[in-house]
Formats: C-alpha cells, sequence, structure tokens
C-alpha cells in the first residue's frame, strides 16, 4: 500500500450539489487529520478553502497575493483582491484619499 507524503486535490467539490459538497469536505478534512497528511487543494470556492485549510495561499493571475493562517487571511486581507476573495456577500469598497495616499 502506498503511502504519499501529500495530497493534491483539483477543485474536488465543484460538481456536488450544496449538501453532498459539505459532507465530503468533512470527510476530507477527518481524513487529512486522521492520516496527518499535508493536502494542497485547489479551489476557486472560498467556502471550501476555509473550510479546510489550515493555511491558505491566494493567487491572482500568476501572483500570490497573501500566505497565511484562515483567520488571519479573514481578518487582516493584503489587499483589495484577497478581501473579495473571502467577501461574503461582495465587500463595499469605499475610495478615500489620505496623507498623500489614496485607499480603495
Amino acid at each position: 500500500m502506498k503511502a504519499p507524503q501529500v495530497l493534491l486535490m483539483d477543485e474536488p467539490f465543484s460538481n456536488l450539489d450544496a449538501r453532498l459538497r459539505v459532507s465530503a469536505r468533512e470527510f476530507v478534512k477527518s481524513l487529512q487529520r486522521r492520516l496527518g497528511i499535508t493536502t494542497i487543494l485547489v479551489t476557486h470556492d472560498q467556502h471550501d478553502a476555509y473550510a479546510l485549510a489550515d493555511r491558505i495561499m491566494i493567487i491572482h493571475n500568476g501572483a500570490v497575493q497573501q500566505i497565511g493562517a484562515t483567520d488571519e487571511i479573514l481578518n487582516n486581507p493584503a489587499n483589495v483582491i484577497v478581501a473579495q476573495f473571502f467577501g461574503d456577500p461582495p465587500l463595499n469598497l469605499v475610495e478615500g484619499v489620505g496623507r498623500g495616499t489614496t485607499w480603495l
């Protein structure tokens, strides 16, 4: 029997209905914890990322935007791209200017 050190999952829940998706996330998380295996999950769904990850890397157009613990990224997004990824409902952005810096 093979014992991989890393499990790579590419959009594993994308074609599941909502209820099955939740139970599949729970199953994968329990399996991952029980086996103690590092898992790399590629997803466009922030709920999948937040439910399964200890650490998250946000990549946009091939560039890393932020790497960190899930709560750190949720509470302290590095930029608008990261904030919009975890925004649920979508973010309200307000432009402003302060001491020579333009904020969005």
